[in-house]
């Protein structure tokens, strides 16, 4: 029941970051979803931080949850060959959702403003939620990979990875560049993590059944 509880985390993870970015746009008529990363919605001195910190702080603890229900299962499966496969790639996940907590100390400099060491670190954290999302899809596929019955699971999470890490270079380069299609792109990567969040929860929830 624990573990199953954990699992659905992950169903819950990717509509929770889905509402918080919506109800941020919402609230603030002049930010452009197509332009604009979704960083500055909580940027220093932004309107309405702090009720929408709350709310990816949720998104991030619930990664958590689901990083750990795919850890126990992985630390259970002693005869299982890519075991340890599974217990780095979980243990990955649940760093990503760490970092995205500690990522909420360290808002974005706003448009504009002279970069502190706030920003900075905010900048180094946001890459390393980056490493550790490709990290985990990757393993987690691997491990996923090795079972009769989640043979599946670990193709579409190769698709998946390999989605992000496309989208991810292209979101880089708009950023960089200042393209008017930041957000996009930026979205079409998160995008693709949290797709893979909600059907590999899915399929994991639908197994325990």
């Amino acid at each position: 029941m624990r573990i199953r509880a954990l699992v659905f985390c992950g169903i819950l993870a990717p509509i929770v970051y889905v509402a918080a970015v919506a109800l941020g746009g919402f609230l603030r008529p002049d930010y452009n979803h197509v332009s604009q990363f979704i960083s500055d919605l909580i940027a220093s001195g932004a309107p309405n931080k702090r009720p929408l910190e709350w709310i990816f702080g949720l998104y991030n603890v619930l990664c958590i949850g689901f990083g750990l229900g795919i850890f126990l299962p992985a630390w259970a499966a002693l005869e299982n060959p890519r075991r340890m496969i599974g217990l780095v790639g979980a243990t990955i996940l649940v760093l990503e959702g760490v970092f995205g907590v500690v990522t909420l100390f360290f808002p974005e400099d706003p448009a504009g403003a002279q970069m502190t060491s706030t920003g900075t670190m905010h900048i180094v954290l946001a890459g390393l939620c980056s490493l550790a999302t490709m990290g985990s899809m990757l393993l987690l596929g691997l491990w996923f990979r090795g079972g009769q019955s989640t043979r599946g699971m670990g193709i579409y999470s190769f698709i998946s990875v390999g989605f992000v890490f496309v989208t991810g270079g292209f979101a880089a380069g708009a950023g960089a560049s200042h393209s008017p299609v930041t957000g996009l792109m930026e979205r079409l990567t998160i995008g693709g993590f949290m797709q893979w969040l909600f059907v590999t929860a899915l399929g994991m929830s639908a197994r325990r059944a």
